[in-house]
């Protein structure tokens, strides 16, 4: 058996959804992605050994004497670059707010339920993990996505909801 529900009700509900997300109940959450390694731009680097070769590359950021370790880059050859990207999403931290919405899971104090934009998924699947802020304790917690995110709303196109755990 099917139910129709009006436009003006989807409409109306999309609305309330957008105002939880961009509104002040939102959250602004970091998006933190796999560290990306990008040559030093102060040393030369050694193929053999697979890091610098402790030799100034001419007109690098910090000169430094040969056989001294490169400054910039610690000897390493290479610098470890993480990029991040902010989204807001609505978070909901306690399981008493989603357990009644289907959601089981074991140990519910370790984690958490985000709803946010389709749009922002395929940020989120790509990044590594995410920063959230609880405004009920003050804290900011590092959490990754705990199985798949499922689509969220009436419509099934616009939200989705994704289970973190705080790691």
């Amino acid at each position: 058996m099917s139910v129709f529900i009006p436009a003006a009700v989807l409409d109306f509900h999309e609305n309330v959804v957008d105002d939880l997300i961009d509104g002040e109940l939102g959250t602004a959450c970091t998006l933190v992605y796999p560290e990306k390694r990008q040559s030093c731009p102060n040393c030369l680097f050694d193929n053999i050994n697979n890091r610098s070769a402790n030799v100034y590359k001419t007109g690098g950021p910090k000169p430094f004497s040969t056989n001294q370790l490169c400054p910039h880059c610690h000897g390493r050859g290479f610098l470890a670059l993480a990029s991040t990207e902010v989204v807001r999403l609505r978070v909901y931290w306690d399981y008493k707010s989603w357990k009644d919405i289907g959601i089981q899971v074991a140990d519910p104090e370790r984690k958490c339920v985000v709803i946010g934009y389709m749009s922002d998924l395929a940020n989120v699947e790509k990044a590594d993990h995410l920063l959230l802020h609880n405004n009920l304790d003050n804290r900011e917690y590092k959490v990754v996505r705990d199985g798949e995110a499922q689509p969220w709303g009436f419509r099934r196109n616009r939200y989705f909801r994704q289970v973190l755990s705080k790691s």
